[in-house]
C-alpha cells in the first residue's frame, strides 16, 4: 500500500457523526452487507478522475486503459487508508466502495456495538473462536470486517486443513432452525447461525459454533481455495501466503444454495463491474 497526501479525519469525521444518524433513520438507506450507506462521494458515470479530485489528487493520463489501471490501484490505496485512518482516529469501521444499486462511490459505516453482536467485539471472537489450523490470527481486517492473517510464510499447494467437520442437512433445515432458534440467542444469535460451506444439491455442511474459517473473507483473486470430495472439504493454498497477509476464499466457487445472490448480504459477491462502466469490455 503506498500512502496519498491526505488526512481522512480532516475529510470526515467533522460530518460522518451527523450522517451516520440520518443514514440510520433513513428507512430505505442501503446496506452493503452489514455496512451502512451514508455519503455519496461521485455519482455513477463521473470519471475515476473526480474521485481522485475528491481527496485533492491529481490524476494521471486518463487517456487509455494502462492509465485507467493505475487510477484504480490508487483508488485501492486510497480505500486501505481510509478504513485505516478512521479505524485509528474513530475505533469504528469506515470503507469507501461502489454502490451496488447505483453505481455511485460511496463512504460506508459498520455500527460495531458489541452489545447487539458478540461477533463484531474482537477480544471475544479471538476468545471464542476454534483455530480450524494453526499460525493464524484474527485481525481487523481492510477487507471485510474482521479477517484471518498468516503468522508464517505458506506454501503454494500447502493444505492448512485436510479435513472440515459439520453436520450435514438440507438449506431449508439449516434456515427453519434458524428461525426457531436464533431470536432467543441474543447478542450470540450470529456467533452459532453464521458458520457452513454449501455442498451440491442445496446442501451445507453446517458448524454449530465458529471456527477460524469464518473469517476467511472473499476475493475475486483468492489465496485460497475449497476442496470438495463428497461431504469432505479441505483448504489448500493456492499461491504463497506472506506473514500478515490476509486468507481470502473467492465464495462463488462453491455451489451455493438457489436464491443466495438475491439475498441482501450478497451483494458484495455481485461487484459492479467497473470496466464496464466506463466503457471497456
Amino acid at each position: 500500500m503506498k500512502y496519498q497526501p491526505f488526512d481522512s479525519g480532516v475529510l470526515f469525521i467533522p460530518a460522518c457523526e451527523r450522517w451516520k444518524s440520518e443514514a440510520v433513520n433513513d428507512p430505505d438507506q442501503e446496506y452493503l452487507g452489514d455496512m451502512l450507506r451514508i455519503r455519496t462521494l461521485t455519482r455513477k458515470g463521473q470519471a475515476l478522475a473526480a474521485i481522485l479530485h475528491y481527496f485533492g489528487l491529481q490524476p494521471v493520463g486518463l487517456a487509455n486503459d494502462a492509465d485507467d489501471d493505475r487510477s484504480f490501484d490508487r483508488i485501492g490505496n486510497i480505500q486501505l487508508q481510509v478504513f485505516e485512518e478512521m479505524l485509528a482516529l474513530t475505533g469504528e469501521e469506515y470503507r469507501l466502495d461502489w454502490s451496488r444499486q447505483d453505481g455511485a462511490f460511496c463512504l460506508w459505516y459498520r455500527d460495531r456495538d458489541h452489545r447487539r453482536d458478540a461477533t463484531r467485539d474482537l477480544l471475544f471472537v479471538r476468545t471464542n473462536t476454534k483455530a480450524l489450523f494453526g499460525s493464524t490470527e484474527i485481525r481487523n481486517s481492510p477487507v471485510h470486517g474482521f479477517g484471518l492473517f498468516a503468522l508464517r510464510k505458506w506454501s503454494t499447494g500447502e493444505v492448512p486443513c485436510d479435513r472440515m467437520d459439520g453436520q450435514v442437512l438440507s438449506h431449508d433445515e439449516y434456515e427453519q432452525l434458524q428461525v426457531r432458534m436464533a431470536p432467543a440467542l441474543g447478542r450470540m444469535r450470529h456467533f452459532f447461525f453464521m458458520e457452513w460451506n454449501a455442498l451440491p444439491g442445496d446442501m451445507l455442511l453446517a458448524r454449530p459454533f465458529r471456527t477460524s474459517y469464518s473469517f476467511i473473507n472473499h476475493s475475486p483473486e483468492p489465496n485460497l481455495k475449497v476442496s470438495i470430495d463428497g461431504t469432505n472439504l479441505s483448504l489448500v493454498v493456492l499461491r504463497d501466503i506472506q506473514p500478515d497477509e490476509e486468507f481470502t476464499l473467492d465464495y462463488r466457487l462453491e455451489p451455493l444454495p438457489r436464491g443466495y445472490f438475491e439475498t441482501p448480504y450478497s451483494g458484495y459477491l455481485t461487484p459492479v463491474d467497473l470496466h464496464r462502466e466506463h466503457g471497456h469490455e
